[in-house]
């Protein structure tokens, strides 16, 4: 019977093994859909680029599992967010394997001067500076999620861009020039995004969500009034705090309220339906945070640029609308 277990232990262990072997690793494992965007877009066809999280789950729910931790210490780059985002890395430089660069991306930006509407970045001016004093609370939020603003991004895209060619050094000319290209993309939409919202600046946008767009907004200069300070996915509105948003909606005269990707709309429809009894009609428009995509979306080929855009094209709708 003892040799009978052995054996039945024997042939599962091989047949894991195996199974291991013939699954195709990942030359660079991403935690989170920014950072797998740009390294998919800089390496293209010469490595291959995994995101940890499923395509449609919410970041803020991951956990890694322990065939995640196989992938990350078989894998070349490892690159994650922070460890804010994703803290089932107790310790990164521990998570990868012997042979694994691990990038934090959190470590490795400058806040880039908030200047009179550049005509355009070429080359990023970096500048750390200090906010008011009562806006600490901000300054935290934007921290955060520093990858909204879109001049950040370009920064990221160069940190990964160096580990790639550290990684492939033979392939330095062909990753160099689509980063650029990437980069350039990116550029052309903040240029026309940072000319068009000159005429709106200071304007206030409504989001049923969390506030995790403060560094986006601190970029273009608009007010995001937040119904949530923290991540409450599924929370439920007190009558106070319900009250007290849609009487700042009403007030602003918006028939907009921006919400979140991936996430039900539990309270941005509570509200739509509060106003409705005043035949006060709403619509709701994504405001996208790159957290993670669908999987239609990651079929359809969205990226961290078309998304921006996407962002882009709702604001025009909004601000239009509320200036007439």
């Amino acid at each position: 019977m003892k040799k009978f277990a052995s054996i039945t232990l024997l042939i599962i262990t091989l047949l894991f093994l195996a199974s291991c072997t013939n699954s195709k690793k990942a030359d660079i494992v991403t935690t989170m859909f920014p950072q797998y965007d740009f390294a998919r877009q800089i390496v293209g066809d010469k490595m291959t680029v995994s995101l940890l999280i499923p395509p449609g789950a919410e970041i803020h729910d991951y956990e890694a599992t322990s065939r995640d931790i196989v992938a990350i210490k078989e894998s070349k780059l490892f690159i994650f967010t922070s460890l804010e985002i994703d803290p089932w890395i107790k310790d990164e430089t521990k998570i990868g394997g012997e042979n694994t660069i691990v990038l934090n991306l959190s470590t490795v930006y400058e806040l880039v001067e908030h200047d009179d509407h550049d005509e355009h970045l070429g080359h990023l001016t970096k500048l750390s500076y200090q906010l008011a004093e009562d806006d600490h609370d901000h300054e935290e939020e934007n921290r955060i999620h520093y990858w909204t603003d879109p001049t950040t991004a370009m920064q990221l895209i160069e940190a990964i861009l160096e580990k790639i060619i550290e990684i492939d050094p033979e392939n330095a000319s062909f990753y160099t020039a689509n980063a650029h290209a990437y980069i350039e993309e990116l550029e052309e939409i903040h240029h026309e995004m940072s000319e068009y919202l000159e005429d709106y600046e200071d304007s206030t946008i409504y989001f049923a969500g969390h506030n995790a767009l403060g560094a986006f907004a601190a970029r273009y200069h608009l007010h995001i009034v937040s119904l949530f300070t923290d991540f409450k996915p599924d929370a439920d509105l007190t009558s106070a705090e319900l009250i007290s948003f849609v009487n700042q909606v009403k007030s602003a005269n918006t028939n907009f309220l921006f919400i979140e990707e991936l996430v039900e709309p539990k309270a941005a429809n509570k509200i739509k339906s509060e106003l409705a009894k005043d035949n006060f009609e709403l619509t709701l428009l994504v405001l996208h945070g790159y957290h993670n995509i669908t999987k239609a979306e990651m079929e359809e080929g969205v990226t961290y640029s078309s998304l921006l855009q996407m962002n882009f094209d709702h604001l025009k709708l909004v601000l239009n609308s509320t200036s007439v």
